[in-house]
């Protein structure tokens, strides 16, 4: 159990630090209010040249900066309007203290917005083919709560999961990020022969493990994962058992 514990310090570091930066990134975070200098600025309906030009800003009037993604930033102008405009384009805008805006000092974690996740993911448990399904939250683009439930039949025994955990990711803006995560949750077992004393048991567990996440879209990811459980069980000697899993998850 010597190892056990040292783990569960060491990720507990881990999501500590990664809350810590966010909880500091958050003070500094929110929408920026910028105004133009050049003559217009064009809105266009996506992010890149070969979308549409809908609407223009004209100089003097303020945008609102939404999100950026690589050179374009979405803004909303005055009159409600939202679009796509070139990060060239907004380096010639004034912020509120009349200087020019230096957006490329700007983090994209500033223009971060919460958001769910729910997927489906295949493993192994014990050396059991393993069903889960799984949801989440992401409250800052480092830290994600997350809700998952586990089917894992053998000849055996039938086992259910339930798991809530909280996942941090050590490279939140990159395409490719590994994240490590604790958690706890109930086990649920059930023998599928008839045996002496093979009783149903509903034990509380709790978790550790680390992971990989690609964006594949904007919004549909592959993850890759591996969580050490222990089952808190009645018995002198706690029950530890270890899950493999991939599978892909949608962002909403």
């Amino acid at each position: 159990m010597r190892a056990w514990r040292y783990l569960l310090a060491v990720l507990l570091a881990s999501l500590l630090a990664g809350l810590a930066q966010n909880v500091s990134a958050a003070e500094q975070a929110g929408d920026r209010v910028v105004t133009i200098a050049d003559p217009f600025i064009e809105l266009r309906t996506g992010p890149g040249r070969g979308y549409p030009i809908f609407h223009v800003v004209e100089k003097g009037q303020s945008v609102t900066l939404i999100q950026r993604r690589t050179q374009w930033v979405e803004v909303q102008a005055p009159r409600g309007h939202k679009g796509w405009v070139s990060r060239a384009q907004l380096g010639r805008t004034l912020d509120g203290t009349g200087e020019y805006l230096a957006l490329q000092e700007r983090s994209l974690s500033d223009y971060f917005r919460p958001h769910g996740e729910f997927g489906v993911a295949v493993g192994e448990l014990a050396g059991t083919t393993a069903l889960t399904v799984q949801g989440g939250w992401a409250f800052t683009d480092r830290m994600r709560l997350e809700l998952a439930w586990t089917q894992a039949n053998s000849d055996f025994a039938s086992r259910r999961l339930l798991d809530v955990s909280l996942s941090a990711l050590m490279a939140p803006r990159q395409r490719i990020s590994p994240y490590v995560l604790v958690g706890t949750g109930r086990v649920k077992v059930t023998p599928r022969t008839v045996l002496v004393n093979a009783d149903v048991r509903n034990e509380r567990s709790v978790q550790a493990g680390a992971g990989v996440r690609a964006y594949l879209t904007r919004s549909f990811i592959w993850r890759a994962e591996y969580r050490h459980y222990v089952f808190l069980t009645d018995k002198d000697d706690n029950e530890e058992l270890e899950q493999w899993r991939t599978g892909f998850s949608v962002l909403f």
